[in-house]
C-alpha cells in the first residue's frame, strides 16, 4: 500500500475510490484500501526498469506532517509521520478541518498505520478514524506493503529543488498504465521534505496526496510509537446496534451504465447523506448514473464496511459480520461512534450491503439469518440532476451549511418521477449485464 497515499484516503469510505463505487460515499479511508489493492496489483519488477537504485533514505525517522488531499474540502491534515524500515512499520497521525457540513471546519482526526503482521491480516493496514471512546477502526485485509522501501529502490533522480528554503533531490517513481506516480524531494538526511502522489482513483479526494515535511527527528522508534490504537486493538468490527427490528429505506447508488443491478457488497447513501459526494468531494461525473433503491433491512446495524472492486470480484471491508453497515457522511455529525446507531439527521447516512446479508429470492428477513432485500425502482443521468434540475447551484449554497436539506430535497425530487414539472429528470438507458 502506498505508505503516503494512504493517509488520503481515511474513512473516505470506499465509496469514493472505484467504479464499482457507485454512490459514493468513499474519500480518505477509501483511498486507503483502493490503494492498497492497486499497489498489490502493481508487480515490483516493473518498477525495477526504471532506474538502478534510488535515493538514501534514513532507516527510522519521524517528522512533522501536512497533508493534502485531492480536494481542498477535506483540508490540511496535521500531524507526524514516523518510519520504521527495519522493523517493518509506518505511522501517519492527522487531524483536519472538514468544511463541507459547516463552514468553521469539523475536527476529522486519523491515524494509519502499517506495520508486517504475520500473514494477511486486517490489521497489516488499518485507519483509526476519530478521537477516544468515538473512534472507530477501519481494516483492510492484505499484505504489509513499504512505498518508501520501493521508491528507495527504483526512484529516478529528476534534478535538484528546494522546499522550505531547504535543498532536496527530486526522485520519481511511477506506472502510467496504471495511473501512480510519486515523486519527491530528499533531504541529504534522508528524509523526503515533500512528496506528491497519484494513485489513478476516478475521484478528486482519493486522486492525489500531497504531503510537507518539515522538522525531521532521526533516529530508533519504540514499540509504543506503533501500537494499534485501542480502537482496532479491542473495538474491531464494532458490535451491531441492539433490539434491531425490520425497516423501510429509500436509499441511492451512482454508478457507471454497465454495472450489474446488485446490492451485494455495495456502498449506498440516503439522500442526504449523498449530498456529501455530490456537493463535492466526490467529483461526481456527469455521465454516471443514478439509481434509486427500495430497501428493507434489519436495523441492528453493523460496522459500515467499504464495498470496492478487487481481484474481479466486489468485496466489503472491515464489516460486521451479515449486519448492514452504516455510518453518518464521512463519519461525521453529531451522531456517537460515528453515526452508526444514531438518527444522523444532521449529515444523513451511509451504508454497506454484504452479500452474505441477502436474503434469497422470496426469503423473509431473518430467513438464516439474512438482514436485507433490495428492489431498484428507477435510475437516471447524474448529468441531469447536477445541471438540468439545478443541483450543482443548490449544493454551492448548502455547502458548510448542514443539513443540505434545499440539495436533498432537489435530488430526492429528480428520482421521484420522470416528471420536469415535478424537478424529475427521465429514465436513463440501462445495459443489461449478466451476473456470472
Amino acid at each position: 500500500m502506498l505508505a503516503f497515499a494512504l493517509a488520503g484516503a481515511f474513512a473516505l469510505s470506499a465509496r469514493a475510490l472505484l467504479p464499482l463505487q457507485p454512490g459514493l460515499p468513499g474519500m480518505a479511508t477509501q483511498g486507503h484500501s483502493a490503494l492498497a489493492a492497486l499497489l498489490s496489483e502493481l508487480p515490483v519488477a516493473s518498477f525495477a526498469a526504471q532506474g538502478n537504485g534510488g535515493p538514501f533514505v534514513a532507516p527510522s525517522w519521524v517528522a512533522d506532517i501536512v497533508q493534502e488531499y485531492g480536494d481542498g474540502s477535506l483540508g490540511s491534515g496535521k500531524g507526524t509521520y514516523a518510519y520504521d524500515a527495519a522493523g517493518q512499520r509506518w505511522l501517519i497521525k492527522t487531524c483536519a478541518k472538514n468544511t463541507i457540513f459547516h463552514t468553521a471546519g469539523d475536527k476529522l482526526c486519523m491515524a494509519q498505520l502499517g506495520a508486517n503482521l504475520t500473514g494477511r491480516t486486517l490489521l497489516n493496514m488499518n485507519t483509526t478514524v476519530g478521537e477516544g471512546s468515538n473512534s472507530v477502526c477501519k481494516a483492510f485485509p492484505g499484505p504489509y506493503y513499504d512505498m518508501i522501501a520501493i521508491f528507495a529502490a527504483y526512484a529516478q533522480h529528476r534534478g535538484s529543488g528546494r522546499v522550505g528554503g531547504e535543498p532536496c533531490e527530486i526522485w520519481s517513481l511511477g506506472m502510467p498504465s496504471a495511473g501512480f506516480s510519486v515523486s519527491a524531494c530528499m533531504g541529504s538526511d534522508g528524509v523526503p521534505r515533500q512528496m506528491n502522489v497519484t494513485t489513478g482513483v476516478a475521484y478528486k479526494a482519493a486522486g492525489s496526496q500531497n504531503y510537507t515535511f518539515s522538522n525531521p527527528r532521526i533516529g530508533p522508534l519504540g514499540d509504543e510509537v506503533f501500537a494499534n490504537s485501542e480502537a482496532c486493538a479491542h473495538r474491531f468490527p464494532m458490535p451491531p446496534c441492539p433490539s434491531g427490528e425490520e425497516v423501510s429505506l429509500t436509499l441511492y447508488r451512482t454508478h457507471s451504465s454497465r454495472e450489474p443491478r446488485t446490492l451485494e457488497n455495495r456502498n449506498l447513501g440516503g439522500a442526504m447523506g449523498d449530498m456529501a459526494f455530490f456537493c463535492d468531494i466526490g467529483g461526481i461525473d456527469e455521465t454516471q448514473l443514478v439509481t434509486k433503491w427500495a430497501v428493507r433491512a434489519n436495523s441492528s446495524w453493523g460496522q459500515y464496511g467499504y464495498c470496492l472492486f478487487a481481484n474481479g470480484t466486489n468485496v466489503c471491508y472491515g464489516n460486521t459480520d451479515k449486519h448492514v453497515g452504516r455510518e453518518s457522511a464521512l463519519g461525521l455529525g453529531e451522531g456517537a461512534v460515528q453515526g452508526q446507531c444514531s438518527a444522523n439527521h444532521d449529515v444523513g447516512s451511509w451504508y454497506a450491503f454484504p452479500a452474505e446479508g441477502h436474503c434469497p429470492d422470496g426469503a423473509s428477513i431473518g430467513t438464516g439469518g439474512c438482514t436485507w432485500i433490495a428492489t431498484p425502482i428507477r435510475t437516471v443521468s447524474a448529468g441531469c440532476i447536477l445541471k438540468d434540475r439545478g443541483l450543482a447551484e443548490a449544493c454551492s449554497r448548502d455547502r458548510g451549511h448542514a443539513p443540505m436539506t434545499n440539495s436533498t430535497s432537489i435530488f430526492e425530487a429528480a428520482l421521484d418521477s420522470a416528471d420536469p414539472s415535478k424537478g424529475g429528470c427521465p429514465d436513463a438507458e440501462l445495459v443489461d449485464l449478466v451476473l456470472v
